[in-house]
């Protein structure tokens, strides 16, 4: 089907995103360029606006192909159809996360009435969507009554098995308000006797190998690894060794209650909430300063109650996941920087993958003092950027990166009082092009400081 093209409007939003730092007479190097193409902006120009943002949003798998997502707003549930801009009530008050067949809308037990997770049969929510009548009352096909998940928060689901008449899904979730750690259940729905038949097993604890997740994970779409963000503390801040990992789903035991993970992937630096793409071969998630959290994901309020901006950024960036001789994920071939925020209090955050492999993302530009504040979902292209080398590997290119992300900084941003830590730095390279970058060492240092900067500017940045 033929998706819509971006319109003039998106151009303009888009370029005060990317290279607003280009005017007057600033420096080529602080000129940055989209690494991705921008396919659609919702909402557009005369649409209901999106005023809040409750967390995330998680794509919907359909029949037609549209790019649709379920997110919540004031402590509701809403799909959203980006390609048509139909937009309805669903059941609940917030994370709707579909199963990645798209057959079933799940909601944690945190978000529905009798505080137990729910499965909607998600044809009949896309046939309100159609129609563009709300879905609000809908009824569960399935609710899990177990007191192991009672009160659990937010889900992700991969598939096991699908067969015509079988579909096994995995399902894990952060915690609850009863215990922490994740938790994982699997669920089988069976319709070969002509009625659907619905089993679960128990909740059993998953990956208890991982210290101090923050409640980060996400499973891949076949049920197999788990991404998730960890922490030498259990304090919100990023911490000195703070760093996004994968982990592989090895051992499963339900009679034990248990289930074993190893880790493959140690990205070296700390993510939120990442997403698997549908062929399991690439992870998107944002990076934040300061905090995984910023102020506007969860309270939609970018001045948190304070008389000026925040100071927390969030930024989209994609890697490249490489596999062995077995299929088995064993590391990352590049990492991209998509967007650049040079606004300090705005964002661009939970990116997610849609099955055709384009990329969305939530934007938070920086609203007036007085304003309200405005949401979109931008639906991109990811691949059409350039793959650049993980640094966070090597020691020596961390602390040459710190510097140049140093030297960019105070060249390109005006941030005000607010002063970049030295985690945060690094990723400021992969803002610019090896060119841009050997530019900017140019200018800024002499002798043998420029020559082991433009080194790490060549060895990194494609």
């Amino acid at each position: 089907m033929n998706k819509p093209t971006l319109h003039a409007a998106a151009i303009v939003c888009l370029a005060s995103s990317t290279s607003s730092l280009a005017q007057g007479d600033t420096p080529g190097y602080c000129d940055i360029e989209a690494a991705h193409n921008t396919l659609l902006v919702r909402p557009g120009p005369g649409e209901k606006p999106i005023d809040d943002i409750n967390w995330f949003a998680r794509p919907v798998p359909n029949p037609d192909g549209d790019w649709i997502v379920g997110y919540a707003m004031h402590d509701l549930n809403y799909l959203y159809n980006l390609t048509t801009g139909e937009r309805i009530r669903i059941p609940d008050r917030s994370d709707a996360v579909a199963t990645p067949d798209g057959k079933y809308m799940t909601v944690p037990g945190e978000y529905t009435p009798n505080n137990y997770p729910r499965f909607y049969d998600n044809s009949v929510l896309l046939d309100h969507l159609e129609r563009g009548e709300d879905a609000g009352d809908v009824e569960p096909v399935f609710i899990h009554a177990h007191d192991g998940l009672k009160n659990s928060y937010y889900q992700s689901l991969g598939t096991l098995e699908s067969t015509a008449n079988v579909d096994v899904y995995r399902m894990i979730f952060s915690g609850t308000s009863n215990a922490s750690g994740f938790r994982m259940a699997d669920y089988r729905f069976d319709s070969s006797g002509g009625e659907l038949e619905i089993t679960a097993s128990d909740p059993i604890p998953l990956c208890p190998e991982i210290e101090n997740d923050l409640m980060t994970p996400f499973i891949s779409k076949d049920g197999q690894y788990v991404a998730a963000y960890t922490s030498p503390t259990a304090e919100w801040k990023y911490a000195e060794g703070a760093s996004l990992k994968i982990y592989r789903i090895t051992d499963v035991d339900y009679d034990e209650g248990y289930a074993a993970c190893a880790e493959l992937v140690d990205f070296g630096f700390p993510a939120g909430k990442a997403d698997f793409s549908f062929d399991g071969n690439s992870l998107a998630f944002h990076i934040s300063n300061v905090s995984y959290l910023a102020v506007f994901i969860s309270s939609g309020d970018v001045y948190g109650g304070s008389d000026g901006p925040g100071v927390l950024n969030t930024d989209v960036m994609v890697a490249d996941l490489t596999r062995d001789e077995n299929g088995i994920i064993n590391g990352v071939s590049g990492v991209r920087r998509l967007t650049t925020t040079d606004d300090i209090g705005a964002g661009a955050y939970f990116p997610a993958y849609f099955p055709d492999n384009k990329l969305y993302y939530i934007k938070h530009p920086l609203p007036e003092l007085g304003e309200e504040p405005r949401y979109e979902f931008l639906v991109v292209d990811p691949t059409a950027g350039h793959f650049d080398k993980n640094l966070y590997g090597d020691a020596s290119a961390i602390d040459a990166a710190q510097e140049i992300g140093g030297l960019w900084t105070s060249s390109c941003l005006d941030t005000g009082d607010y002063e970049f830590a030295p985690h945060e730095l690094p990723f400021f390279v992969y803002t610019m092009t090896a060119d841009q970058c050997r530019a900017l060492v140019d200018d800024s240092v002499t002798g043998d400081e420029r020559a082991r900067l433009a080194a790490t500017c060549d060895a990194i940045l494609n």
